[in-house]
């Protein structure tokens, strides 16, 4: 019996049984995070509760920047294009006013435009709808980390470090942590069917959309960094 046939038959066999909400789709040490809407889940597996996400010994800065962004991106995928689909239950259900609704898919319109703008070599270029999950997730989950952060320093102010502000290092804690290098041969496949963006437009997509980004590295409004306000994408 080949590995998937196993796998198949084990799916099989949880027919008609009661949920265990126990089971996860990841093992414990696995270095991922995942939503799941059928169940209404968040899974965070200890794998990924390690540097550069996340340490004790960081400062909060750091911790906010990478684990926190990847937080609040887990979160965000319960609204993102597919998970907006599920409701509470993880019924597939329609829980939106027809005006609601309208106003999601014009805000995320312009997620879809702005990675279908991004280019891996001068031809090839990412399909925005197939990486709009992904994006919405990043872009509201370092909005939302980028507030907690914020709140956090309100009780203890978070000290600069070898010259970089606090601000500035939440920023760089998420492009260390997501920032991968990839040869072209692999960005091209991804590209072809993977939900997921190329690392380097994980970074400077949803960091390009936010005022606060530009702020802390006081980047000019003509900056590659730095969406032109009436193109900025923001969902939540």
């Amino acid at each position: 019996m080949t590995g998937n046939e196993g796998n198949v038959q084990y799916m099989r066999s949880l027919i008609g049984k009661p949920t265990d909400r126990g089971r996860w789709g990841m093992t414990p040490p696995t270095s991922n995070a995942y939503y799941n809407s059928l169940l209404n889940e968040i899974v965070f597996p200890a794998g990924i509760l390690q540097p550069p996400a996340f340490s004790v010994d960081n400062l909060d800065a750091v911790n906010y920047g990478a684990i926190g962004v990847i937080i609040g991106h887990e979160i965000s995928h319960g609204f993102d294009d597919q998970g907006a689909q599920f409701d509470a239950q993880g019924r597939l259900n329609n829980w939106w006013t027809a005006d609601d609704l309208k106003k999601f898919q014009t805000k995320t319109a312009c997620v879809v435009d702005q990675f279908d703008n991004y280019y891996i070599e001068p031809t090839i270029h990412h399909n925005g709808n197939l990486v709009l999950g992904e994006s919405i997730g990043d872009l509201a989950g370092a909005k939302v980390a980028y507030l907690a952060f914020q709140k956090a320093q309100q009780k203890t102010p978070a000290p600069d470090v070898d010259g970089f502000t606090a601000d500035q290092q939440f920023f760089i804690a998420w492009g260390q942590f997501r920032g991968d290098e990839e040869r072209p041969e692999f960005a091209r496949k991804m590209i072809q069917g993977d939900e997921h963006p190329v690392a380097k437009y994980r970074v400077i997509g949803p960091l390009s959309n936010m005022p606060a980004f530009a702020k802390a590295f006081s980047c000019k409004a003509d900056s590659a960094m730095v969406r032109p306000a009436e193109k900025r994408c923001e969902v939540w």
